[in-house]
């Protein structure tokens, strides 16, 4: 069997953020840069079918410039067995359709069983690249998932999804797409000998001209955005002087009432999110 990992170079989001007022607004090139945790997570649950069934192969691919090497050889590290690189020294944020288009044609070329993606980048947060690449090579795909049992004789796939009252268990033929989150799937921490040995392995490079050109470029829509602003610091506490009983509970209600405009939509998940 073969597992082909979909890795992203991002920003650290654990650092200060550095913003530049254009489009795309975060300043990447003068951020660190890591494996997106989404697709660690991916990598690792992988790596937990390799033990459960040892002949599978585990395959990294990755789109971007040649700095996305030291992303591949991290997931090397974890223990996959190969890594391949679409080298794109042009590659820029928010392009969604352009790099699901070339990873899905890369795919075909390498050959799988099993794709799995993290749920969601956190540069961009699209959830998007995933599901278009299972778009182009017209497989089923699963989105969220936490957990990924693969019934090799009968070419059968059962994944579970968290929702906000249980498990969703659903079924599918492989091969398929998975997006997963972070449920049984914790990533491993490889150690410095690994770290080593993983640079031996090294990373194969593919050239971009074999899945795109300027023809390619025509058939999907433009990305663009108007303009980008950094929010404004919202005050998360006042100091209030001592009041009666009507004016603490007409504070209360002000600040409940303030709460439940700002909550998100991903806020009233399941409390996991990658």
């Amino acid at each position: 069997m073969k597992i082909i990992v979909c890795v992203k170079q991002v920003p650290d989001v654990e650092v200060e953020f550095l913003f530049k007022p254009e489009y795309p607004g975060i300043d990447v090139d003068a951020m660190p840069m890591i494996v997106n945790p989404g697709d660690e997570v991916a990598i690792e649950g992988a790596l937990r079918l390799k033990s459960i069934y040892p002949e599978t192969e585990v395959i990294l691919l990755s789109l971007g410039p040649s700095s996305a090497r030291e992303t591949l050889e991290y997931g090397l590290s974890m223990g996959a067995d190969e890594a391949f690189l679409v080298l794109d020294s042009s590659y820029t944020f928010g392009q969604p359709f352009r790099t699901a288009h070339i990873l899905s044609k890369a795919i075909r070329e390498i050959g799988f069983d099993i794709i799995l993606f993290g749920y969601r980048a956190v540069d961009d947060r699209l959830h998007f690249v995933g599901p278009a690449v299972a778009e182009f090579l017209g497989l089923p795909h699963i989105t969220g998932v936490t957990f990924i049992k693969v019934f090799k004789g009968i070419n059968k796939c059962e994944a579970h999804q968290e929702v906000p009252k249980g498990i969703n268990i659903v079924e599918c033929p492989y091969p398929a797409v998975f997006t997963v989150k972070r449920g049984l799937f914790i990533p491993r921490y490889p150690s410095m000998a690994d770290r080593l040995a993983a640079k031996e392995k090294g990373v194969k490079i593919l050239p971009l001209e074999n899945y795109w050109d300027e023809n390619d470029a025509n058939q999907y829509p433009a990305h663009a955005s108007m303009r980008f602003s950094v929010p404004e610091t919202m005050e998360t506490e006042r100091k209030v002087t001592w009041s009666t009983t009507k004016e603490i509970a007409e504070i209360l209600s002000k600040y409940k009432a303030r709460t439940l405009d700002t909550r998100t939509f991903l806020d009233q998940g399941t409390g996991e999110e990658l």
